[in-house]
């Protein structure tokens, strides 16, 4: 029986990787003569399942959001996975907050996704997860865990993140799922000055601990995202001290990141490719480094984001180009109001290129990877 499980991720990450590559080398050849038009549909898709948070971490602030009762339920939010699969085919579908497992129903949504055959990955800053809740994650089907983890001292990560005990809950997870089959387990760093030094640290961390990756994200403006109400209206959010301070330890980019660079040819398990890493570093030595501020923001062509009422984004920063309560997938993503936005990305001056859901890389090592960790089975 497990090694059925198996051959299904297997099957579900090969299926979705040749997907990536065609839509990735058609997308480019569209994108030269059509910014406004993606002719593929989307293949990343995020749920934002509550702007809740149970941590006050100074680098997003969706925790100053309040409860809401609009909020998507269990049923709302099966329906649209099952209409997204039925426009989409096979995707990749991201789970986010705030914090997702303040939710009851997380669970529940895992489930029915990955009985659809969707590859399904949630983020956690891993307070909530108990060792029940982690053998029920395991069982589920989830295809990957990401944990959020700043450095390896406790006191910085928990400073960043807002909450005493938070570097102990995140070891914790990673401890009881030692034992996890192929469910890929990773962790995420906000990459800033509080922790430039301990980025490396964080990598060999995360090869000790046997983990299957680490992703750096660099500290932007617009990590702030906003919050929005059920209308799709925003909410402006403070940038933050961790932003305001980026800058106070340039001198140590080129040393810390020719030494991730060095530790990724090397085999350790880094998530971000060689060029995302490299354009990291111009960007925390220069935040208007001509070449950055250069870089296409493919976002436009390859996400599609709903957040907890159903208002679908291309981009987090922007307005809602329709609703999935009374609109179809497929007619949302390729109306006249997406053609436009698709317009204004592509004339967009904001800097957040670098941010993973934006900087898209055919990595074709990161690919490999996850495909083999889909053949390992528990021993």
């Amino acid at each position: 029986m497990k090694e059925k499980k198996y051959d299904k991720r297997f099957v579900k990450r090969l299926k979705l990787g040749s997907r990536y590559v065609g839509k990735y080398l058609l997308d480019d050849m569209f994108e030269a003569f059509n910014s406004g038009h993606s002719p593929l549909k989307p293949l990343d898709v995020v749920i934002e399942r509550t702007y809740s948070c149970n941590l006050r971490c100074q680098t997003c602030f969706r925790w100053t959001s309040s409860p809401n009762e609009e909020e998507l339920g269990l049923e709302e939010w099966t329906s649209v996975i099952e209409r997204l699969k039925n426009w989409i085919g096979t995707f990749s579908l991201s789970i986010t907050g705030g914090e997702p497992f303040l939710k009851s129903d997380m669970l529940d949504i895992i489930k029915y996704a990955t009985g659809q055959g969707i590859t399904t990955s949630v983020s956690s800053n891993g307070s909530l997860i108990d060792q029940t809740l982690a053998d029920k994650l395991v069982a589920s089907g989830l295809d990957a865990l990401a944990l959020s983890l700043n450095s390896v001292t406790p006191e910085i990560h928990d400073e960043t993140r807002g909450c005493e005990g938070n570097f102990n809950d995140v070891m914790r997870v990673i401890r009881i799922l030692g034992d996890r089959g192929n469910m890929w387990l990773s962790i995420g760093t906000t990459v800033m000055s509080e922790n430039l030094g301990e980025l490396a640290a964080l990598a060999e961390l995360a090869k000790e601990m046997r983990l299957d990756g680490i992703t750096f994200q660099p500290l932007m403006e617009t990590s702030s995202l906003p919050i929005f109400d059920v209308k799709g209206q925003s909410k402006k959010l403070p940038d933050g001290k961790y932003y305001k301070g980026l800058w106070k330890n340039i001198e140590l980019v080129d040393g810390v990141f020719a030494k991730l660079i060095s530790m990724k040819l090397e085999g350790y398990p880094i998530n971000n490719s060689i060029r995302h890493l490299e354009y990291m570093r111009r960007y925390l030595k220069d935040p208007n480094d001509p070449g950055v501020c250069k870089l296409p923001c493919k976002i436009g062509s390859k996400n599609f984001l709903v957040d907890p009422f159903g208002n679908v984004r291309i981009c987090s920063l922007m307005e809602p180009i329709g609703n999935l309560r009374n609109e179809l997938p497929a007619d949302v993503w390729n109306s006249e109001k997406a053609r436009r936005q698709r317009r204004d990305i592509d004339r967009c001056g904001k800097k957040c290129r670098l941010l993973t859901c934006t900087f898209k890389d055919l990595d074709f090592s990161f690919k490999l990877r996850k495909l083999r960790k889909s053949l390992q089975v528990a021993g």
